[in-house]
């Protein structure tokens, strides 16, 4: 399976504050709204996240636990100093991962952590813990 584009739907009572989180922060643009669903996606239209009430006429409410959206970023020290800028509240303050990640953690609207990353080297503890999986592809 090839994946062309990939897209994350919320449920949401916040679809305005969530529309406008990541459009702001995010870059992403609005590509469809109604009154129950908002679509954005990215500048290059290869991925993109919705947000959709938690019940409407029939259906589970939902309630967007547990969940959390990562982000690969060019340059992650420039995101977050403009993240140091705005009123929002940072999770988890800028970090190198041992696993191979320089990231943050922010909360969008609905409390889902958006994890914010750049690659960079692993320790060589992780080197080893994931050599094995990396031979056997």
């Amino acid at each position: 399976m090839k994946i062309k584009r990939i897209d994350t739907t919320f449920s949401t009572d916040r679809m305005q504050e969530s529309k406008d989180f990541y459009m702001k922060y995010f870059g992403f643009k609005l590509a469809y709204e109604s009154d129950w669903y908002i679509e954005l996606t990215t500048q290059t239209e290869d991925a993109g996240i919705s947000f959709t009430l938690p019940q409407r006429e029939e259906g589970e409410i939902f309630g967007g636990r547990g969940m959390i959206l990562s982000f690969e970023v060019e340059d992650v020290d420039a995101e977050y100093e403009k993240f140091q800028d705005e009123e929002i509240t940072i999770c988890q303050v800028l970090q190198d991962k041992p696993w191979g990640e320089r990231s943050f953690v922010v909360d969008d609207p609905n409390g889902v952590h958006v994890y914010v990353y750049k690659l960079i080297e692993q320790t060589d503890e992780y080197k080893t813990l994931y050599s094995p999986f990396k031979e056997a592809r």
